[in-house]
């Protein structure tokens, strides 16, 4: 098999590894009996029925430390970059590009809470698939320690300064896409000569990234950025462009209701006859040996709390243009420890370092 058939196939047996897979963030209940866990009750509520226990004792309930955790990192990740100099296209310009983005997430650590024991990101993703069972395992054992994002931008200058830009990309060995948009205004726009033509230019700006592809989370960044840049000309044909800034972000994760124990069918387990028209809970037809519906599993799904994260970056690019060729870096990073302003979060800071290559018209 030649080189690049072999990269083909391992990149195939690698996608969706890093799909979102929250259902394993559980939280056991206290004073489980010994060998068992919430899901292997639910398995087999009979068994501990036998046993004179209560299936109903012994429900699945959120971790929301992890949750909170890994949402917090890939908000981070898929946030908007505000990856342009201070200067915008002008009236009449447009830039479209290609951009890949790499950002480092805390591939090993642990909340170290209830239900925390294992790293946050080796339980969320999905982890190898087996080849002939098609069946994911029940964790990940070597989750990547960058997200990976591939994008196409678009930018068009407006008048009085200002630009509109759009992005749709792709999380790489996911299912997951982000797309957003971007706003800003170039204060300085315009003047190019004399003293005020030695100062900087200098904008303000804010962009929306959202993600699509799960049914198990929305996820949701904002952000509003500053920045400050200073073309130099090189040759009278080519311009860098070194540039700084400061961006804060704000990240919204909402859980979606989540079956902690997909491998039951609660309502094939119970024989559901619909619910009760007094109660609204549901009517089973399958009975435990007590005599009691077997309908225990029903109080396995639940919603976690809601995600609300603050982060400070910061942002240092260096741009190339060359004729109608535009070619671009950056890098964007925790400037405060994100624990700081934000209680239950234990992960390191963490950088977006991002490429980008396209036209300029």
């Amino acid at each position: 098999m030649s080189v690049g058939l072999v990269a083909m196939a391992a990149d195939q047996a690698r996608a969706g590894e890093m799909d979102p897979a929250p259902e394993r963030f559980v939280a056991q209940p206290a004073n489980l009996p010994q060998g068992q866990t919430c899901q292997s009750i639910a398995a087999n509520p009979g068994a501990l029925v036998a046993a004179g226990g209560r299936p109903q004792d012994f429900p699945c309930r959120p971790d929301n430390a992890s949750f909170r955790n890994m949402v917090s990192e890939l908000g981070f990740a898929i946030a908007p970059n505000a990856f342009y100099p201070a200067r915008t296209t002008g009236i009449g310009g447009f830039a479209v590009s290609v951009e890949a983005s790499y950002t480092k997430v805390n591939a090993d650590k642990t909340t170290g809470e209830t239900g925390g024991r294992d790293p946050y990101w080796h339980l969320g993703t999905q982890g190898a698939q087996d080849p002939n069972t098609k069946q994911f395992s029940t964790i990940n054992n070597s989750p990547d320690s960058l997200i990976q994002i591939y994008s196409l931008k678009a930018r068009k200058g407006l008048p009085l300064g200002f630009e509109l830009a759009g992005s749709l990309g792709t999380i790489a060995n996911t299912a997951l896409w982000v797309g957003g948009g971007d706003v800003r205004w170039s204060l300085l726009e315009g003047f190019r000569t004399g003293a005020l033509g030695l100062l900087p230019d200098v904008s303000i700006g804010g962009g929306v990234r959202t993600v699509t592809g799960t049914s198990k989370f929305s996820l949701t960044t904002a952000a509003f950025d500053v920045k400050m840049s200073k073309p130099v000309t090189l040759a009278d044909t080519a311009q860098l462009i070194p540039t700084i800034g400061y961006q804060r972000v704000v990240i919204f994760g909402d859980s979606n209701v989540i079956d902690s124990t997909p491998n039951v069918d609660a309502i094939a387990q119970c024989g559901s006859d619909g619910p009760d028209a007094s109660t609204g809970a549901p009517r089973c037809r399958n009975k435990l040996p007590n005599g009691a519906d077997n309908s225990s599993d029903f109080a396995n799904n639940f919603t976690f709390q809601k995600v609300r994260v603050h982060r400070h970056r910061g942002i240092v690019g260096l741009n190339y243009r060359y004729e109608i060729i535009w070619l671009g870096s950056q890098i964007a990073f925790d400037i405060t420890d994100p624990k700081d302003e934000n209680p239950g979060i234990v992960g390191d800071r963490q950088w977006t370092l991002s490429f980008e290559g396209g036209v300029y018209f």
